[in-house]
């Protein structure tokens, strides 16, 4: 195959599948290239593993994150995670938020009650920023607090946006602390 329809292909499979697994090498243009064709060409989630810490990596999902900003891509993300959730022991629902009143931080307790009805009990949090980027502070949160796997959603920000400045999105894809479930 051309390495210029690598991604195309790889989407057009992955429509298939339920889900599509994908070695992520860090800061690798190419990967994030095959990443984001996937997630808007395919329509499915994927999980992401850190290539350079595959070994360490537990294949259970015992202690699963989900990254919560209110968003629809973020419901689409939970939505393809049930069963990984209802599997996990440990479901937390975090927030990265300057403000604890904020509208979105207050989401999250719904969605803690939405999860309950699907037989998932976790909990909620919201974390600060202190002016770093929140895609940082998720993976810092992931890994300080043993978390398995993180589940998000992308691209809340446009792609041109994040292309340019940055954003959580490829924050994550860029360099993953542990297993990433993400949806669009």
């Amino acid at each position: 195959v051309p390495a210029d329809q690598i991604a195309a292909i790889l989407a057009e499979h992955a429509r298939f599948s339920d889900l599509t697994l994908f070695p992520v090498k860090p800061h690798d243009s190419r990967t994030e290239h095959i990443i984001e064709t996937l997630l808007f060409e395919s329509g499915r989630p994927l999980l992401l593993c850190p290539e350079q810490r595959a070994e360490q990596l537990r294949p259970e999902f015992e202690n699963v994150m989900i990254a919560w900003d209110h968003s629809a891509r973020a419901a689409r993300a939970v939505g393809d995670a049930l069963p990984i959730l209802q599997a996990a022991t440990v479901v937390r629902v975090v927030t990265v938020a300057e403000d604890k009143a904020d509208a979105v931080a207050q989401s999250g307790a719904a969605l803690v009650d939405h999860l309950r009805e699907h037989g998932v009990y976790a909990s909620f949090e919201t974390v600060t920023g202190n002016g770093s980027s929140i895609g940082k502070v998720l993976g810092s949160w992931a890994n300080s607090h043993g978390m398995d796997a993180i589940v998000m959603g992308a691209y809340h920000h446009s792609r041109l946006n994040e292309i340019v400045w940055g954003g959580v999105t490829k924050t994550v894809i860029g360099q993953p602390p542990c297993w990433v479930m993400i949806s669009h």
